[in-house]
């Protein structure tokens, strides 16, 4: 069992941790992280207690329930038999940054390493010895500062230092700030992005999200504006005229980015939440679906407009098997590699394009372009199944 305690490491800590860096105080930052790490209590100073920590509260019932403000003159905690996780209060502190130090040995103090020259640092300690918790306690209830104490403390020990596995920044002044903001940001890619969201979305989207965090909207908004501005493409493809299919590239471009904004401002500001996952995959593969029915249409023809249809229902299958068995198909050097291929999200850009240059110099072969299509995306879905069966007599055998 971990718990989690917040502190203040010196006199500028209160104002820090009261500081929004990308949309969420510090001091909500570190509570999240202590909750994500798996901390069944954390202990806050009520001298944290605001405006923006209680809105956050209301919104994570999760984090109210954990919760437990530290008023002045509280006693030790009678019931403390885990091990607490001493947390600055003023750092920005991942939660991806705390895995090596819960793993490390129960039966003595660690620390992360990034933290042990300086007056602030992340530390777990076995059941709080005599020699710290009732001679800090009072301070630590008072929110008073304890970081110098605390780090000669863990000195004396000889703490075991662990390497922090994220984003860790011990904020001090303006400077540490934007280094807190940009250490965000950079965490906000998934492994899942292909080159054009590397490349493109992330690198446009992170300048909305800038824009996001500081308003009310939620990421469901953003997931609607992305579906929009998707439409505005599948219309363009309803037929397209040279002019219009470019165009509908550019518009499928623009809600890829806002489509990444929408998780980049979830992420960041804890608001992640199953029906917004399912939201974001709706409209994605609405969208998907309905630009390769839109190629079938451009095409011309009832024949192009059935493969148009074939591929739409392929690419929606073949939506459902990567949602619903992702593992499956990632497994292994010879299916599972091609299906990862035929699935990437710059494959479609060329299939846009394509069907965009054909449009304009060769129209007539836009149809080919459909065939592709409704051939690869059943391919993609009729794959993972052939991979799923032979991995079903795998786990029987």
């Amino acid at each position: 069992m971990v718990r989690a305690l917040l502190y203040f490491p010196d006199a500028a800590a209160e104002r820090l941790a009261a500081t929004a860096v990308c949309g969420r105080t510090l001091a909500v930052r570190t509570m999240v992280a202590a909750l994500r790490a798996g901390a069944s209590r954390i202990v806050v100073p009520s001298a944290l207690r605001d405006a923006a920590v209680d809105r956050a509260l209301r919104r994570m019932p999760a984090l109210a329930a954990a919760l437990h403000w530290l008023d002045p003159g509280a006693e030790v905690p009678a019931d403390a038999p885990a091990r607490w996780l001493l947390l600055p209060a003023s750092a920005l502190i991942h939660v991806s940054a705390l895995e090596g130090l819960l793993a490390a040995s129960p039966s003595r103090p660690a620390m992360l390493a990034e933290s042990a020259a300086g007056t602030a640092p992340v530390a777990l300690v076995p059941p709080p010895p005599a020699a710290l918790w009732p001679t800090r306690w009072k301070d630590l209830a008072g929110g008073r500062p304890v970081g110098r104490e605390l780090a000669r403390w863990l000195r004396e020990t000889e703490a075991t230092p662990c390497a922090a596995t994220g984003p860790y920044v011990d904020v001090r002044d303006e400077a540490s700030l934007a280094r807190a903001e940009e250490a965000l940001r950079a965490t906000l890619s998934i492994p899942a992005d292909s080159g054009m969201d590397r490349y493109l979305h992330r690198r446009c989207s992170r300048w909305i999200t800038r824009l996001l965090v500081r308003s009310d909207l939620t990421p469901n908004h953003v997931s609607v504006a992305s579906l929009a501005i998707g439409l505005g493409a599948i219309w363009c493809f309803w037929p397209a005229t040279p002019t219009s299919a470019f165009a509908g590239v550019l518009l499928y471009a623009l809600a890829c980015i806002i489509d990444h904004a929408d998780g980049e401002l979830a992420r960041l500001t804890f608001q992640e939440s199953r029906f917004g996952a399912i939201l974001d995959w709706t409209i994605d593969t609405l969208i998907h679906a309905g630009l390769v029915l839109g190629i079938g249409v451009t095409a011309g023809g009832p024949v192009m407009l059935g493969l148009g249809l074939l591929g739409a229902a392929g690419v929606t299958l073949s939506a459902l098997f990567a949602r619903y068995l992702p593992r499956e198909i990632e497994i292994g050097p010879t299916v599972g590699g091609v299906l990862r291929n035929i699935a990437n999200r710059d494959l479609f850009y060329l299939v846009l394009l394509g069907a965009a240059t054909l449009r304009l110099l060769a129209p007539s072969l836009v149809g080919a372009v459909a065939a592709v299509v409704a051939v690869g995306s059943q391919a993609y879905w009729v794959g993972c199944l052939a991979r799923i069966r032979r991995l079903g007599r795998g786990r029987i055998a």
